[in-house]
């Protein structure tokens, strides 16, 4: 019932937002429809990850209830965001963009790449896409990790690997971290051309050039971009492995400092996270936040983007 009164809610927006004239669009016209758009797009985006989230968090052997949930709201939520009537407005409105404010124009474009990823003109291949991700889901966050016969959750092999300086230890703990990847495998060889295949529906090459082209790249410039800095960072990152290697082999008492860092001697289950192999002491950052309130906060924190030259925050 619900997903039949946001698709009639998303007729009715397009239906109401046609522009006055067929050659020309307005801003008021545009701002109309996006008023209309975002409304409801808030509306179905709530629903379905609020599922998302009860089916991540909440996963009980057997019962599949979550799981149904969470494919039927993002069968709903695709249902509106893909929705091809919705997006030749879209495309409608933005063969106009001169007519219409940079801001609008960002925000058609924004409702389109998202409009890519859920179209109605691979609604199959986005049905299936919705389920196997839903299954991943369950098969990451259902599975029993192990140590010596035992039970234990991944907090528990993150303390490992953060505090304990027994190297076997810590080698089985980062070995049955593993684990999972051969259960996830068969299936994210699936969901990849699942993805590929529904965005392709609309131009793309696959999945991957349509997620750069977010940031308004090409895959061989996102590529190109990320190995100039790779090379531009190598020299820091060169050091810093030195200085790991060296220190860890100290703390975990070897003998030998191997030429490459191994991935169970760093304090994380990626090696993404380096951070506590550096003890400062006497800092507590809670004393210090503690007589701040919540726009202090995010003053700073906007203040610490700004000095790396993005813009400030539109005002509320």
């Amino acid at each position: 019932m619900r997903s039949i009164t946001i698709v009639s809610g998303l007729l009715l927006l397009i239906a109401a937002c046609k522009p006055s004239s067929n050659n020309e669009v307005s801003q008021k016209e545009a701002q109309a429809f996006l008023d209309s758009f975002n409304t409801e797009y808030v509306k179905v985006y709530t629903v379905y990850t609020e599922a998302q989230w009860t089916s991540n968090t909440h996963i009980v052997t057997g019962d599949s209830t979550n799981a149904v949930a969470e494919k039927a709201t993002g069968k709903m939520f695709s249902d509106f965001a893909g929705n091809k009537l919705m997006v030749d407005r879209i495309q409608f409105f933005l063969k106009q963009k001169d007519n219409l404010t940079a801001l609008q124009v960002r925000e058609l474009n924004a409702a389109l790449y998202q409009a890519a990823n859920y179209t109605q003109t691979a609604s199959q291949a986005v049905a299936d896409r919705i389920a196997a991700e839903t299954r991943q889901t369950e098969t990451l966050y259902g599975y029993t990790y192990k140590l010596n016969g035992k039970t234990v959750t991944t907090n528990d092999i993150d303390k490992i690997l953060r505090d304990d300086n027994d190297v076997n230890k810590r080698l089985a703990a980062w070995t049955e971290s593993k684990e999972i990847g051969k259960q996830l495998k068969g299936g994210l060889t699936n969901l990849r051309n699942l993805r590929n295949k529904v965005v392709q529906s609309l131009g793309y090459n696959d999945y991957f050039t349509y997620q750069v082209s977010d940031y308004g790249l090409t895959s061989t410039e996102m590529l190109d971009l990320c190995k100039k800095i790779n090379r531009e960072l190598y020299p820091l990152y060169r050091e810093l492995h030195t200085y790991a290697r060296y220190e860890l082999a100290k703390k975990y008492r070897q003998n030998e400092v191997p030429e490459y860092l191994p991935a169970h001697w760093t304090p994380n289950r990626w090696s993404q996270d380096w951070s506590s192999l550096v003890e400062v002491k006497g800092i507590n950052l809670d004393s210090i936040l503690k007589p701040k309130n919540a726009e202090w906060i995010v003053k700073e924190g906007q203040a610490f983007y700004e000095s790396l030259g993005y813009p400030a925050l539109p005002p509320v």
